[in-house]
């Protein structure tokens, strides 16, 4: 054997490493006590190097310093203890399952000494390049096992392979068997040696991390400028203040204890940095044998070697304590908790808060060191807060690159450094700063990388949140938000975006100054990122090669699907490069066009914030390149709004006004949005007191309750189209386009300006409230407008409607060839009877769709078996005093007398699963209504419970259209359907004088090429209008359900409230989230996301608010059950109801994510997440398919004791022999 020297010591070490057999051979010329022995010492400083790397997991739990250290000592002993194990199961694998078994010796050398490659592991620390360090250190480990046991065991490649895989599987079986007690001790010993339960799974981790939330009490305020300009955050207090602030100790005292335990911890800390210098230098060694070939050259060229070898040092050391300071931040090393800042209770002016309507973040570049800006970027935002308006506020003086915002020259260990590295770069030019920019590079892979990232980005944003509440943002949230930032600045306004979003529960913008950013930012959480970056900018396009997730081959990170989104706003800047000289702040360089750098970045700047988005950005309007129904409808004059006059002259009492207020809503245009705090409306019918207004146009606001107004503000969003819904768009798809890139687009605008032109005719729902005064702001048109001001307030969303007026009529016959106009004779509530005014109407022919079917056809109308008992026709004159059907509805269909009655509970789920939906061609252009009743003893009983002004849900369900011209959608084996809410309410009817049901649609619909709109539809434009409507083309199932429980109002001390009205609003919400999509401009059609799921999610949500108000309020109903015995009894099986309903729409248990906390998920399609959109499907299965939802939903409240009015149409109105109806699939 071979004496153990330093020297072959080292050549043994390094063969090893360099994979070669002669190096482990060389292994048995040592005596084995000595090899054992450095076996152990290579498994243990492998430990404690791999522990170090993952020291993560110890600052997470915020373990405290000592036992920080004795949990990497602790790690490292339990590492030396696994790695036992695991050769003891090699050993035992092989003499199990080998002819001849592997030598313990041999096992224990090789395995011990293929740990050589994890001695580097605490290069794992470094930021964003720690993580592929260590992968590759584990493929280097694996690589040496093989060859080792290769050597060692006389094995092959393969054979060494199977044999460590074999023995890791028994490791694995003995881990959960009988080595569990073992496993439970080293648990115990971690727990016990950190002080604490270690949470160590990855996602607890994260849910760790994400528990915290920036948001802090309301703070002190600095009253001087809460209008709105530059206001800079305060710095961090010295330790002289503190001690001045302690009234405890004489200041002299405490300051000679300070002084002392700051110099020991300086020693400390000056001690451990110079001991990781020497560990990098001796890691880094080959890299240094690799320079000394140029030793032998000239003096320069040595110099430059030792330049380089000093600086890679400097560099690896620099990397591995960038993340330190936000880890100890967290960790709560330096004396404060996460939250630094004592909150006070913020003095708002008298009269109310007088808040900004925005507020904006500017943080720096990477050349930052203090909280003094660069002459380049301090000219920049004096600029910018000259310009802009009192109402927006600037903030600014943030340092990004520092969790504690501390400047790189105040209380740090090595502040004397950058102080010498300041005072050198003003002596010796910008060249030395390049040293502070390097050591802010590292802090922007902090920021990017996935394990110190949400540590790091957390602690920037509670930074930026204080200095926001010090700038006179309400701690309430709500006010939109924008970071600017800069170069490495853009980075970081990405990394602490989702984590200012939670806080404030604002929209939230990005506008990048040629940012350095990495893709694993939750850029879609963003309302829009402008990406400004300029040709010659060398530095912003290292970001899309140096973070794989920029890459195009990754289609699913975070930056790749808000691209596909129309998130990201691409702006080139022309022939700009990154940083002055020439950079994008360069006030000296000048474009062609006479702008100098900062000019341009400034006035762009502008221009997002204030100016007209769309010019500037030189968007033009889409060209559509395949047309869709909604375009082909438009070609027929009668479908025009303008093809009807304002002034009427229809006969009384034949005809009546199909509400009090009906107008046409018109989207005002941009500038006209700051003086209206709403839309237009064109009243085409008003009250008889307001009838100077017909004509005019006066504003429509939409008012919700007081404590609903945050709910409405979260679904207030900004839109810009997504790539996918600009495509959509050119196939014909029918999206606000009027609406792309405007800010905080409110519901009722969403509605206005879903249709390219404003065509969309609604009546106001009661109640309505009149405000006359001075105008504010003059209207667009062309007639004169009365000299007091008009507006209305609803609290209620707005019901699309058909027709501005309604008749009774029967049908004679046509009066013409072309089936056009036909003789009518309308209904007499004198003499019950259809003797009334006989005339002519004229029913257009409508135009087809494109799959060349006519959405209702004139043929056959008189002979219908409906017109026996009437049709309601909905329309108005036209310019030839001519009244023009523009919808029809069935009299027969919405009377109170059923066709049948059904009394047994058995019976009536028997026709609700089978027959409504059987035999449909045979029932072709027919009608019924059904009631079911189990409870009534008699029909006449049944009916009698159904009086005016009671209400029910309505569960409605469409099927398809088959036929010679089947819809594409049904060209296959199966038909999924449509599925929505309404609410169906029983009113009387003054045209007949008798009870009837009032119709109202809540559609979640997706974005169609017909141009239906989501939202609350009447009856007469969702189903009956001729051109619109489905009552001719398809089979379709209304059931009103009767629960006094879900339907019937409550008394709370005068305050009528139902269930009801709670899914009211929350369908409501959820109508005007699809209206926008989110904010992308389109929703589609999923497993997660359709009409049936979201429908359902609303109802979800109603029942998960019913919950929380029983909790919260326990108390106060204990007493009304006590006064309300009757009405108790009938809400506790409203509870019953909703626990029963979460059971039903939930049947796995647990709830989906996107319902629990209401995620914005619309707008994206099965592409984008198409295992999760799956698994969210599964989840609420029973809902994913609308007649299931349909059969669910009434089951269930049947089984309550509800009663259903099922009222059931089959392509009614005139005769259509090319289609048939077909029944939606179902399980």
């Amino acid at each position: 054997m071979n004496d153990l020297t330093f020297d072959t010591l080292g050549r043994a070490l390094a063969g090893i490493l360099t994979l070669d057999p002669e190096a482990f051979l060389a292994l048995r010329r040592f005596p084995t006590d000595t090899v054992d022995a450095l076996a152990l010492a290579v498994v243990f400083v492998a430990g404690l190097s791999q522990a170090v790397a993952q020291s993560i997991i110890l600052f997470v739990n915020r373990v405290k310093p000592l036992r920080f250290g004795l949990s990497l000592v602790l790690a490292a002993l339990l590492f030396v203890a696994g790695y036992l194990f695991w050769a003891l199961s090699i050993w035992l694998a092989s003499r199990w399952f080998l002819d001849q078994a592997i030598p313990w010796q041999a096992v224990t050398d090789s395995l011990a000494f293929s740990y050589l490659p994890l001695v580097f592991s605490f290069f794992g620390a470094m930021p964003y390049l720690g993580v592929p360090v260590l992968r590759l250190l584990l493929v280097w480990n694996l690589l040496a096992v093989v060859v080792g046991f290769a050597v060692l065991a006389n094995l092959t490649a393969i054979q060494a392979v199977s044999h460590v895989v074999l023995g890791w599987v028994v490791l694995l079986v003995l881990q959960q068997t009988v080595g569990q007690p073992v496993v439970n001790l080293g648990r115990w010993l971690t727990n016990r040696t950190a002080g604490m339960k270690l949470v160590v799974n990855r996602d607890q981790l994260k849910t760790l991390i994400a528990a915290y939330s920036p948001v802090v009490e309301p703070m002190e305020t600095i009253d001087e400028d809460r209008s709105g300009k530059s206001i800079a955050p305060p710095t961090v207090p010295s330790s002289a203040e503190a001690i001045a602030a302690n009234p405890l100790l004489p200041a002299a005292l405490e300051e000679l204890s300070q002084r002392r335990s700051r110099r020991l911890d300086l020693l400390w800390i000056y001690l451990g940095l110079a001991l990781l210098a020497l560990l990098v230098a001796l890691s880094l060694e080959p890299l240094r044998a690799v320079m000394t070939t140029w030793q032998g050259q000239s003096r320069t060229a040595r110099w430059l070697a030792d330049l380089l070898w000093i600086g890679a040092i400097a560099l690896v050391v620099a990397a591995m304590l960038a993340p330190l300071e936000a880890l100890g931040w967290w960790a709560g090393w330096y004396g404060d908790g996460v939250d630094t800042l004592s909150p006070e209770p913020v003095n708002e002016p008298d009269g109310g808060p007088a808040y900004p309507r925005r507020f904006i973040v500017y943080l720096d570049g990477i050349n930052q060191a203090t909280a003094d800006y660069q002459p380049a970027v301090a000219r920049y935002l004096d600029e910018l807060s000259h310009h802009l308006p009192a109402n927006i506020a600037l903030v600014k003086g943030l340092i990004p690159y520092s969790v504690l915002n501390r400047s790189l020259t105040q209380d740090r260990p090595l502040a004397f450094f950058w102080r010498g590295i300041e005072s050198l770069t003003k002596r010796l030019g910008p060249w030395v700063g390049m040293v502070i920019n390097l050591r802010n590079i590292l802090i922007v892979a902090v920021s990017a990388d996935q394990r110190f990232g949400p540590i790091y980005n957390q602690g920037v944003a509670q930074q930026v949140y204080e200095s926001l509440v010090q700038a006179g943002y309400p701690t309430a949230g709500g006010i939109p938000l924008t970071l600017i930032g800069y170069s490495g600045g853009g980075q970081i306004a990405l990394g602490i975006l989702p984590f200012l979003k939670q806080a404030l529960g604002a929209p939230i913008e990005v506008i990048s100054l040629a940012g350095v950013i990495s893709g694993n930012g939750r850029a879609t959480e963003a309302e829009q990122i402008y990406h400004l970056v300029g040709t010659k900018d060398p530095v912003e396009r290292l970001g899309p090669v140096m973070f794989p997730r920029r890459w195009k081959v990754v289609p699913l990170s975070y930056w790749n699907r808000a691209k596909r989104k129309g998130k990201i706003t691409l702006i080139s800047l022309g022939p700009v490069g990154h940083q002055t000289p020439g950079g994008v702040l360069d006030d000296q360089a000048i474009l062609p066009d006479g702008r100098s750098h900062l000019q341009q970045t400034l006035d762009l700047t502008l221009n997002i914030l204030v100016g007209d988005l769309r010019q500037h950005l030189n968007i033009q309007r889409i060209q559509v390149v395949k047309l869709g129904n909604y375009y082909h409808f438009q070609s027929a004059a009668f479908n025009h709004p303008s093809y009807y006059p304002v002034q009427q002259t229809l006969p009384a009492p034949w005809y009546r006004p199909v509400g009090d207020w009906v107008g046409r809503l018109v989207l005002p245009e941009p500038e006209q949005r700051p003086h209206l705090d709403d839309v237009w409306i064109e009243l085409l019918h008003t009250p008889p007191a307001y009838r100077a207004w017909l004509g005019q146009r006066v504003p429509l606001r939409w008012q919700g309750e007081t404590d609903l107004k945050k709910r409405f503000q979260a679904v207030t969003r900004d839109i810009h189209f997504s790539a996918e819904a600009e495509d959509s768009h050119r196939q014909g798809l029918i999206l606000p386009t009027r609406l792309n890139h405007w800010r905080l687009v409110t519901p009722l605008e969403s509605l206005a300006g879903a249709h390219p032109i404003d065509d969309i005719i609604i009546k106001l729902p009661e109640p309505v409230m009149v405000d006359q005064g001075l105008p504010p702001h003059p209207p667009t048109v062309s007639s004169a407008s009365p000299t007091q001001s008009l507006t209305l307030t609803i609290v209620y969303e707005p019901i699309q409607i058909s027709g501005s007026y309604t008749a009774l009529v029967q049908f004679l016959g046509p009066a013409d060839d072309a089936l056009e106009r036909y003789r009518v004779v309308h209904y007499n509530t004198a003499t019950h009877a259809f003797d009334g005014l006989s005339e002519t109407v004229r029913l257009p022919t409508v135009v087809s769709d494109d799959n060349g079917v006519a959405p209702f056809t004139n043929a056959g109308l008189e002979r219908s078996p409906q017109n026996s008992t009437g049709w309601y026709i909905y329309g108005a004159q036209s310019h030839d005093g001519e009244f023009v059907v523009q919808a029809l509805r069935p009299r027969h269909l919405f009377q109170l007398q059923p066709d049948r009655m059904i009394t047994s509970d058995r019976q009536g789920r028997q026709y609700l699963r089978r027959e409504s939906w059987s035999n449909l061609e045979q029932k072709k252009g027919t009608a019924e209504s059904i009631l079911i009743d189990p409870k009534a003893p008699t029909e006449r009983a049944a009916i009698a419970q159904w009086q005016e002004g009671d209400r029910a849900l309505l569960v409605h369900v469409y099927g398809g259209i088959g036929g010679q011209k089947r819809e594409p959608a049904a060209q296959g084996p199966i038909y999924f359907g449509h599925f929505a809410y309404g609410i169906a309410t029983v009113v009387r009817d003054p045209l007949a004088n008798e009870l009837q049901f009032d119709i109202h649609y809540h559609q979640v619909y997706t974005h169609n090429r017909r141009g239906l709109v989501a939202g609350t539809l009447d009856w007469s434009l969702y189903m009956g209008d001729r051109q619109w409507g489905f009552m001719g083309t398809r089979p379709v199932s209304d059931i009103l359900i009767k629960l006094p429980a879900y339907t019937q109002p409550f008394d709370f001390g005068g305050r009528p409230w139902s269930a009801l009205d709670d899914l009211r609003l929350e369908l409501e919400l959820m109508t005007a989230r699809y209206r926008t999509g989110d904010g992308t401009g389109v929703t589609y059609v999923g497993p997660a996301n359709n009409c049936a799921q979201d429908s359902n999610q609303a109802m979800y949500a109603s029942a998960i608010h019913i919950e929380a108000a029983v909790i919260a309020h326990c108390a106060t109903l204990k007493a009304w059950e006590a006064q309300n015995p009757d009405q108790a009894k009938q809400f506790q099986q409203l509870l019953k109801l909703r626990r029963n309903l979460q059971q039903k729409l939930l049947p796995f248990g647990s709830a989906r994510a996107d319902w629990a906390d209401e995620q914005e998920s619309l707008g994206s399609n099965l592409s984008d997440f198409p295992l999760k959109t799956l698994g969210r499907g599964l989840l609420s299965w029973r809902t994913m398919l609308p007649r299931k939802a349909s059969d669910t939903m009434t089951q269930l409240c049947l089984s309550h004791g509800a009663a259903l009015w099922v009222l059931r149409t089959n392509q009614i109105g005139g005769h259509d022999p090319d289609i048939s109806p077909l029944a939606p699939f179902t399980l």
